[in-house]
């Protein structure tokens, strides 16, 4: 089967010492300047060069700024010459409001590092189905920078300044199995909510020979992790996978709801069963957590559920 990109894998030039990050907010505006303010101080602590988009100090509603303004100031970064990386400050939503808005023939022109996470899955997977460019799901400027953890910190850096052969992802214990095996294939990492969205539209990362899907959630129900889950299922993603792995589901503490609860294990472990059985693991340290570990979306991994191991095989810059 054809891959999902119809153009070749473009990889980025790696980070240099002193190179320029633009920080830009495709989703939602920024909520809490301090931390902002402290992210974008590590970043400069780190000696580098800022460019800060005009979407930081924008807002409407739940979004920074109109959909035209936010897509063409992600057209300039990717255009400009100058900028080598490209940081988002922070998700929220409306990062799918902007995939028919962007100039993806000038993006595929012009590889860059880019990172993000949570609503910013669905551009990063739709930079690998038009563009061929791989990408970061990892920290961001307005949240896990403002306090990084040293953990995180080393390995994300790493991905980005070390064009290494292959390197571990993440190594866990045996419980964290749900199916044995081992599965190789081009990785999509995000969260679910997204993952989901995506169904039915032409963006969605799947049409991939081999790929391992992992996901993560937060502040969603039991039912409604399992009625996404489902939608996966049903729209053939979940069988066709070469392996599944499950990061955190992080609760809502703060909604109380009358809704009777099932294990998350028991739910991903029966998906996974009606997925086929492919090579499966949970317990991810990525999600909407401090410390989540930053892996590549579009890049091979081997899933190895016996030694619950997960191992990126190429480099991520060049």
């Amino acid at each position: 089967m054809p891959n999902a990109h119809s153009k070749p894998c473009r990889k980025p030039s790696r980070l240099r010492p002193g190179g320029t990050i633009a920080v830009t907010a495709p989703a939602s505006p920024i909520r809490d300047r301090e931390k902002l303010a402290r992210g974008l101080t590590y970043l400069e602590s780190c000696g580098y060069r800022l460019v800060l988009g005009e979407s930081l100090q924008a807002a409407d509603g739940y979004l920074a700024g109109s959909d035209a303004a936010r897509a063409d100031e992600l057209n300039r970064f990717f255009a400009d010459p100058t900028i080598e990386a490209i940081f988002c400050a922070r998700g929220g939503y409306g990062t799918m409001r902007l995939l028919e808005l962007l100039d993806w023939d000038t993006i595929a022109r012009n590889p860059k590092i880019f990172v993000g996470f949570s609503d910013i899955t669905a551009l990063q997977w739709a930079l690998y189905v038009r563009a061929g460019i791989p990408s970061i799901s990892g920290p961001m400027v307005g949240v896990d920078f403002a306090d990084p953890a040293p953990e995180q910190i080393s390995l994300f850096w790493s991905l980005l300044s070390e064009p290494l052969p292959e390197r571990t992802l993440w190594h866990g214990k045996r419980n964290d199995q749900l199916s044995p095996g081992c599965a190789e294939g081009v990785l999509f990492a995000g969260t679910l909510t997204l993952a989901a969205a995506l169904c039915g539209t032409a963006f969605r990362s799947f049409a991939e020979s081999a790929f391992v899907l992992l996901l993560e959630d937060i502040g969603e129900e039991p039912y409604r992790i399992d009625r996404m889950l489902c939608q996966l299922l049903l729209t053939d993603v979940l069988p066709r996978a070469a392996g599944l792995a499950f990061g955190a589901f992080t609760e809502d503490t703060t909604r109380a709801t009358p809704t009777p609860k099932r294990p998350l294990e028991t739910i991903f472990a029966e998906y996974v069963a009606k997925a086929g059985n492919p090579p499966a693991i949970m317990n991810v340290p990525y999600g909407h957590i401090r410390g989540k570990i930053s892996v590549p979306v579009g890049l091979r991994v081997r899933l190895d559920a016996d030694r619950q191991q997960l191992l990126l095989l190429e480099s991520f810059v060049e």
